[in-house]
């Protein structure tokens, strides 16, 4: 049985907030050569190509497109990539074509979340990318929502059974756990916060 401690961290500031509030823009031009020279590599591929190396290009292409601002552009290539994936049972990758899907802002943006998540829930991929996939929706979801509360702890699970509880991912969903609380239920102390868990969501931080 594995134990989980669950701990309450004080924080200078919200994880989710930006470090310094300035938003980064990548180069127009940069975006574009990078464009040209992965889809140089699409056109390039033939029969002998691992299908992994084809969905890692469409899904650089796809991610550029993200940037550049062209969700229908991008929806499709990590749509290819997604089928690609699923057909060989390549969950890891499944989950990141999901998560262009995603990004891409399309209509059908959340049901592809949906299919990252219980993907990168149920099988065991890289744990960076299902706490990616997870905090999309903690930030999908209205602050006082359960929706984020239950994110959060499964993060904190999944880090603990997968990473180990001295992991840096480990206490850094740890922190995330924290601020959903804080945001949730306005905790304030470590025995709220054991409180919390266990009358809301059944752990004993014990």
């Amino acid at each position: 049985m594995v134990t989980m401690g669950f701990k309450y961290l004080n924080k200078g500031q919200d994880i989710f907030d930006g470090d310094d509030g300035e938003d980064v823009y990548a180069n127009e031009g940069q975006l574009q050569t990078r464009l040209k020279y992965f889809e140089a590599q699409l056109t390039g591929l033939d029969k002998s190509t691992l299908v992994e190396e084809k969905i890692k290009i469409l899904l650089e292409i796809g991610r550029i497109q993200v940037e550049r601002y062209k969700g229908a552009d991008a929806w499709e290539n990590a749509f290819t990539a997604f089928n690609l994936a699923q057909k060989d049972e390549l969950w890891e990758l499944a989950v990141e074509s999901c998560d262009v899907m995603f990004l891409s802002e399309g209509p059908d943006a959340l049901v592809a979340l949906g299919h990252a998540l219980w993907l990168s829930v149920t099988f065991p991929i890289d744990p960076e990318i299902t706490i990616a996939m997870l905090q999309h929706l903690i930030e999908e979801s209205p602050e006082e929502a359960d929706t984020r509360a239950v994110a959060a702890t499964v993060a904190h699970y999944i880090t603990s059974i997968r990473c180990g509880a001295n992991d840096e991912l480990t206490f850094f969903t740890s922190q995330m756990l924290a601020s959903v609380a804080d945001k949730h239920s306005h905790i304030m102390d470590q025995s709220t916060f054991d409180l919390w868990l266990t009358e809301r969501h059944g752990y004993d931080p014990t």
